[in-house]
């Protein structure tokens, strides 16, 4: 089994408000050293598999700049550690802002790495059940979503049809497939 590296240096090359970029030099089980290994550190992500009262899926169409496409999207976003706010916590914010629905129970499904050869975060899964609409959005200023209802057959349907597309939102539905029957 392969071991960890060890870290000998790390150098901050770029940081924003959404991400920081470092360097990081390494030294191999084998003593050979990897001068500049490039790590995108993000902070948590949360996606929420949200459900009605009538086993329907609440679900964002966005529009993604960076391969130009609108995809399907469960509700999610970033936590803010600095707010003293909890992953889940932030899972259900980001569902309230994005779709307007509020959940009864929420229970959390497990995590993925997005990128762990690139990216240093998780995505944290929580499914929410009994979620009813009882606001309007409260979108970022730069958000444009549209919420979808699909049930889930149909959205099994779908992602047959295109192959899916979006990998973190094929891994989270793998993670629903294995704790929810509404998927089978």
């Amino acid at each position: 089994m392969p071991k960890k590296w060890k870290t000998l240096e790390s150098t901050e090359i770029f940081k924003t408000p959404l991400f920081r970029m470092r360097y990081d030099k390494c030294e191999l089980p084998d003593q050979r050293v990897m001068a500049k290994y490039y790590v995108l550190e993000f902070p948590t992500w949360v996606h929420v598999v949200p459900m009605t009262p009538d086993g329907e899926l609440i679900m964002v169409s966005q529009y993604r700049h960076a391969t130009e496409e609108v995809y399907l999207e469960f509700p999610g976003g970033t936590s803010d550690p600095r707010t003293g706010e909890s992953v889940q916590e932030a899972a259900v914010r980001e569902l309230i802002e994005e779709t307007g629905y509020e959940p009864q129970s929420v229970s959390f499904l497990g995590k993925h790495m997005p990128n762990p050869a690139l990216q240093s975060n998780a995505v944290h899964v929580y499914l929410a059940t009994d979620c009813v609409k009882t606001r309007e959005q409260e979108l970022d200023p730069y958000e444009d979503i549209e919420v979808v209802l699909i049930h889930p057959s149909e959205l099994m349907k779908q992602m047959q049809h295109t192959g899916g597309q979006h990998s973190l939102m094929l891994a989270t539905l793998a993670m629903c497939m294995g704790a929810s029957q509404s998927f089978t």
